[in-house]
């Protein structure tokens, strides 16, 4: 589902190419070659549309050897802007951004290129710069679906971001169906929205700690406690692999809750698609940390059966602050993002928190980081791809939406991130490719607190970084 960025600046880097002719000879030549290189753009443009073909069908692998040849064997703008749309969806997201910055300076770029390097940039972090290659996407391209649909994620208002997803609507009715319904929502949101503000900062200490308390019984997993009006105390899980603040109905329905709209959460379990409610909450705190108007998604459905929680929490309620996961002394440290953190990027795509990790034996890929999983899972797609991997048994996962339908136990892999590593015990694996196509890169799985229990984890907001610090090697 897009997600509205805020208002911010411009800047971008255009250059122009020229021709000299020098005489009537000098003319007939380059009007040759201009010819014969109509006919390599029309074969390339003809080849670029087919790898997208393949990215529409989840075909990423084949999309990316074919952009790959086609960019070796014939170098075209129409070429390269299809491979960085490749290697987006593959996950290599930083070498989709090396491959389009030199086909996009110029003033008649493709809008595809545009839009895609829009993607990337968010993806880093680098918003004012993601703002302006889309509306130079949507310029070029207005009725472009495509186009349309990701500058929605980078409208300046969401004004302007209704207008594109109408016409996106408009121009794309037989599309993915979960993208429409995704679209769909977000109209219903933003029309109920207006230009409100969100997320309304009430007290913003320059430093705070608050206590994690494990959940107690499922191997993995901390809890936070926030307050709402009247006083009302609710738990939460904190989850990185959360995109937002997630809560049981009845938890906030007479606590300061202001109901915005029906939505669909395109989540894990059940049919993948939980219907949910938006509204907001007149107050959100969570020790000296207080906000407004606070957005939340809301369910009738419970998140714990045993009631030890009532909800979970996203990282991005701590946008703007160094935050630190102390889980072995079970402290939440929020500080000002100062000198650099030593670690390594994440990359922020449809609010997942996406990092590089590797399997062995097997492939690298991205991985959701996500504190909200007892155990790592692996994309089916990937466990596939791993020699010796062995699929056993059907697995019990419950996530937001319910069970999560076809996750199975997987033996023989060991994952590494950083400097943690499972230890060889069962991991379980289930089909992301939904996940995959609606954010548009491949999640290859989660990290979850089978790595990740026990040690410290330090998140930059600003600088896009994290560390995960082992017990073994903290002070």
């Amino acid at each position: 589902m897009p997600n509205l960025c805020s208002d911010l600046g411009k800047g971008q880097s255009i250059y122009n190419l020229g021709v000299k002719r020098r005489s009537v000879l000098g003319t007939m030549k380059i009007t040759a070659a201009a010819v014969t290189a109509a006919f390599v753009f029309t074969a390339v443009a003809g080849s670029a549309d087919h790898v997208r073909e393949l990215l529409e069908k989840d075909r990423w692998q084949e999309a990316l050897a074919e952009a790959r040849a086609l960019v070796a064997e014939a170098p075209n703008p129409a070429a390269s802007a299809a491979l960085g749309e490749a290697l987006y969806r593959a996950g290599l997201i930083d070498d989709a951004g090396e491959t389009l910055v030199p086909v996009t300076g110029s003033d008649d770029a493709s809008a595809r290129a545009l839009a895609q390097l829009g993607l990337v940039r968010v993806a880093q972090g680098k918003d004012g710069e993601a703002v302006a290659l889309m509306e130079r996407a949507v310029a070029a391209a207005p009725r472009d679906s495509w186009v349309v649909y990701r500058a929605s994620g980078a409208a300046r208002s969401r004004a302007a971001a209704i207008g594109l997803l109408k016409t996106y609507l408009e121009t794309a009715p037989s599309d993915d169906p979960d993208r429409l319904e995704g679209a769909r929502g977000t109209i219903r949101l933003y029309t109920a929205l207006g230009e409100r503000k969100v997320w309304v900062p009430v007290a913003s200490p320059e430093r705070l700690e608050v206590p994690l308390k494990p959940l107690v019984g499922t191997g993995g997993g901390y809890v936070i406690e926030a307050t709402l009006a009247r006083k009302k105390k609710i738990r939460l899980l904190l989850d990185t692999g959360s995109t937002g603040l997630f809560v049981v109905e009845r938890a906030v329905k007479k606590n300061g809750l202001t109901p915005l709209s029906l939505d669909t959460v395109f989540a894990g379990g059940g049919s993948g698609r939980a219907p949910s409610s938006r509204g907001l909450l007149s107050k959100f705190a969570i020790g000296g940390l207080e906000f407004s108007d606070a957005l939340v998604t809301t369910t009738k459905d419970e998140f714990d059966p045993q009631g030890r929680i009532h909800g979970v929490l996203g990282l991005n309620v701590f946008s703007g602050y160094r935050v630190t996961l102390d889980l072995a002394r079970g402290r939440l440290i929020l500080e000002p993002c100062g000198t650099d953190l030593t670690g390594t990027p994440y990359w922020d795509v449809a609010g997942q928190m996406l990092v590089g990790a590797s399997t062995s034996p097997g492939p690298e890929g991205l991985f959701l980081f996500d504190t909200g999983a007892t155990r790592s899972m692996l994309a089916r797609s990937l466990v596939d791809r791993i020699p010796g991997a062995s699929i056993e048994g059907s697995a019990g996962i419950r996530t937001y939406g319910g069970n999560v339908a076809g996750a199975s136990a997987v033996r023989g892999v060991k994952l590494r991130f950083l400097d943690v590593s499972s230890t060889g015990g069962p991991m379980y694996t289930s089909d992301l490719t939904q996940r995959s196509r609606l954010g548009g890169v491949e999640v290859s799985g989660f990290l979850g607190m089978d790595l990740l229990d026990g040690t410290t984890i330090v998140v930059d907001t600003r600088g896009r970084k994290l560390a995960v610090i082992p017990a073994a090697k903290r002070d």
